[in-house]
């Protein structure tokens, strides 16, 4: 009996891993990196061509804005396959996956095997975190990490708080993943230990050593680039956070966000919190604890883009599960059920004819190569969006471009220099005899400096 159960279980696994890759991971090479991914990966691109695993570089100059976990990871990543976009999606992706068992898990915990199953099905089907965890982002491992963290949190609570250091480990590694942002995951933590009633509280020393390893596992780096770049990794480090935390936009703001990564799930989601709004367990307290306090966190934040919500699509997910588990099927029938979304999913995967990633960043970026020269020529751009604009240029094409603030400098450049500007910009240089336009795609205009 033991052995069946063991079986079923390692099948509906299988089947949770085949519809997660197909959700998120279909068509790993296809397309392009855009935005922030595209800086990650021209990172990571320096991280392997440099072998500098301790400064991250943009272009060559230090950067500063991020932790380097998601970055070492995409740098083993082209070590291991190349470079290319495929593997540098591949880390992201991979974690999304593995966040999306480890809820099964965590909904085993919570009503058993068929709420598990179905909590991470409902995370592989919530738009929100099939966006962002399809790409190269900070996010899937930062969450996953935290997702191992609240695991081993209730492990540690069912022994009297031995090993909750682990707990605080993972917690240090998501902050290695996403930065200050990821302080809202120790939150949970430290509150769900005080919400527990005292008998089944772990002691203080155990919460203490989580403390201690988070910090063993999240100052090393920090420390090291401190002791490295002073006062320029401070400077840079503490500004990509504080010039993001604006003034808190109206609430519907709030609203609209949550409906565009959490829709059609949140109606259930409801359904599921008032089912067991009289419920008890150290599973469903922390489960309460992680939704109020991680939306919470946002809040305060002012975090109100739909990425930001990253960390809350789980804890939807397992509310979405239990407000289902009274229709749920038997668990060989639900794996069953499993087994053809997932076949449905890689059939899209694989012969649907619309592209499932953003295509024409790298032919845009591309198609200047042959008009720019040698490698070592001089190449300079007005800034807009200046570091993915750096970043696109030297993972596509080896080749940085040095960005500048005022469009009378590029004037002043030695004649014959390329310059290239954004096509928001091209109108203005194209009116200016000093330029000469060469070639224009959606993105970019290139222009050569004709001089005085």
């Amino acid at each position: 009996m033991l052995e069946g159960r063991r079986g079923c279980a390692l099948g509906a696994a299988l089947v949770l891993a085949l519809l997660a890759s197909a959700t998120l991971g279909g068509r790993l090479g296809e397309g392009d990196l855009i935005g922030d991914p595209v800086i990650y990966a021209a990172l990571a691109k320096a991280v392997v061509r440099t072998g500098d695993w301790g400064t991250l570089r943009l272009g060559g100059l230090p950067f500063f804005d991020k932790p380097p976990l998601v970055i070492w990871l995409a740098a083993l990543s082209f070590a291991a396959f190349g470079i290319a976009t495929w593997s540098a999606r591949l880390p992201g992706v991979a974690a999304a996956v593995l966040a999306c068992l480890v809820t099964w898990r965590l909904g085993a915990r919570l009503g058993g095997e068929r709420v598990g199953l179905v909590a991470g099905a409902v995370l592989a089907l919530t738009p929100g975190f099939v966006r962002f965890g399809s790409t190269l982002l900070l996010d899937p491992p930062f969450v996953l990490a935290a997702l191992l963290a609240f695991r081993a949190a209730l492990d540690a609570w069912e022994r009297g708080g031995r090993g909750l250091w682990c707990a605080g480990a993972w917690l240090g590694a998501a902050f290695l993943a996403k930065g200050a942002l990821a302080l809202g995951a120790p939150a949970v933590l430290v509150a769900f230990w005080l919400a527990t009633p005292r008998p089944r509280r772990p002691p203080l020393r155990a919460l203490l050593a989580a403390a201690a390893a988070f910090l063993a596992v999240a100052l090393p780096w920090h420390l090291w680039a401190l002791w490295r770049w002073d006062g320029a990794f401070v400077r840079g480090y503490l500004g990509d956070v504080t010039e993001k935390l604006g003034g808190h936009p109206p609430a519907r703001v709030y609203v609209r966000a949550a409906a565009k990564t959490m829709l059609p799930w949140l109606p259930v989601a409801g359904l599921g919190a008032w089912r067991v709004r009289r419920g008890r367990g150290d599973a469903l307290r922390l489960l309460v604890v992680w939704t109020l306090v991680g939306y919470g966190f946002l809040l305060t934040a002012a975090k109100h883009s739909p990425r930001f919500l990253m960390l809350l699509l789980p804890a939807l997910a397992l509310w979405t599960a239990l407000g289902l588990a009274p229709w749920l099927p038997p668990l060989r029938r639900l794996a069953g059920g499993l087994a053809a979304a997932a076949a449905l999913a890689w059939a899209v995967v694989l012969f649907w004819p619309r592209p499932l990633h953003p295509l024409d960043t790298r032919l845009g970026v591309t198609a200047l190569e042959p008009h720019l020269g040698p490698p070592g020529t001089p190449v300079v751009g007005l800034r807009a969006q200046a570091e993915q604009g750096r970043a696109r240029f030297y993972f596509y094409l080896d080749r940085d471009v040095d960005w500048v603030d005022d469009p009378a400098a590029l004037a002043r450049l030695p004649a014959g220099t390329p310059v290239i500007v954004p096509t928001l910009h091209a109108p203005a240089l194209a009116a200016d005899p000093r330029f000469a336009e060469v070639r224009r795609t959606a993105d970019y205009a290139l222009f050569r400096v004709v001089g005085r």
